[in-house]
């Protein structure tokens, strides 16, 4: 794959008070083999700059350990995987080392769930030489420690607010928040790119003083509070719309259009009635994804109060996602910015 330099991160003043956390991504994908969706797709995701920045003086600041904060951090595989375990010995990161891989989930399972179900495929099957009725199984993937080479991208992430408000602030997706990639990319990458997500959970928060035991295992306490924000809800290239009918869909340029994740793992379920929007999607295997787009950034995604936060983030392809129906293309590079507004309400 050929060097990239590093993506800049451009950190955009607001008035009002509030402060901006901007996490910009650099993807380089390169697609090896596909057919129907995501159950047969292989994509080779990697990432080469990852990096975190809060505007100084702010009363904000992030870190990966809940320990060593700071306005400015810079993620990689080797940090994440080797660097924490010095820090942060039971951290569970995952990183797409050998590639992200597409694949479905619908967020946490409760409000005592710490983590994303994700759900992965190992293919489609045939009952016959003939290769009609495809099925496919799905299986719940697991965070049980640090993993190199997973289907996706998952790290927890610190705030420390030391703003002094009297009350909890609240903390915003920021408009520059988005995901593109090389204007000259070819119409099977953008629609992986149309199926891109981000997902953050909210476990806790606990005082500025906790000790380092405390802040790392901060938990849910029945309070997990988890979002999946889709940046290209209505973004559908003319190939998305084309393959769509083939399966009875209705895809329109400009108009979103459901996605329904799995919800358990099992099978078998037959290709044809997996399609999001489709009259034979199987109930007992999906269920509607709950996204929030740019045009929600308005309403907060959760407060932070005075003292150290802890969530957790994920970044993957959702393999149900409609413009992930089919994908062939030699590759493409991907840019993810993610950007934080935080306020302090108890001053306004």
């Amino acid at each position: 794959m050929k060097k990239q330099n590093t993506f800049r991160q451009r950190i955009i003043e607001k008035t009002n008070k509030k402060v901006t956390i901007t996490i910009m991504v650099l993807v380089g994908i390169l697609l090896i083999f596909s057919t129907y969706a995501w159950f047969s797709t292989n994509l080779n995701v990697r990432v080469k700059t990852f990096t975190m920045t809060v505007k100084k003086n702010t009363g904000l600041s992030i870190s990966l350990d809940g320990i060593n904060f700071d306005t400015d951090l810079i993620i990689s595989a080797d940090e994440l995987i080797r660097g924490l375990r010095y820090t942060y010995p039971n951290n569970t990161s995952q990183w797409a080392g050998g590639g992200l891989v597409p694949i479905s989930s619908n967020g946490i399972t409760n409000h005592d769930s710490p983590i994303f179900n994700m759900f992965s495929s190992s293919g489609v099957r045939y009952p016959n030489k003939d290769k009609n009725n495809g099925y496919i199984r799905t299986n719940l993937m697991h965070e049980g420690g640090r993993n190199e080479y997973n289907n996706y991208i998952a790290f927890d992430l610190f705030f420390k607010n030391d703003s002094g408000s009297p009350v909890s602030d609240n903390l915003y997706f920021e408009y520059g928040t988005s995901i593109t990639m090389e204007k000259d990319a070819d119409e099977e990458m953008i629609g992986l790119l149309n199926s891109a997500r981000i997902g953050i959970v909210k476990l806790g928060s606990v005082a500025k003083d906790a000790s380092a035991d405390e802040v790392q295992n901060i938990e849910c306490n029945n309070n997990c509070y988890s979002i999946i924000f889709e940046p290209n809800s209505k973004a559908h290239s003319d190939l998305s719309i084309e393959r769509a009918t083939k399966y009875g869909v209705n895809l329109i340029d400009g108009q979103e259009f459901p996605t329904y994740a799995f919800t358990r793992a099992g099978g078998p379920i037959f290709v044809a009635n997996t399609v999001s929007g489709s009259p034979n999607l199987d109930p007992n295997y999906f269920e509607l994804q709950e996204t929030m787009t740019d045009e929600d950034f308005e309403q907060p995604l959760f407060t932070v109060p005075d003292g150290i936060t802890k969530t957790r983030v994920y970044v993957w392809i959702e393999g149900q996602d409609i413009d992930s129906l089919e994908t062939d293309s030699d590759g493409a590079e991907i840019y993810i910015s993610l950007n934080f507004l935080k306020d302090t309400q108890g001053y306004e």
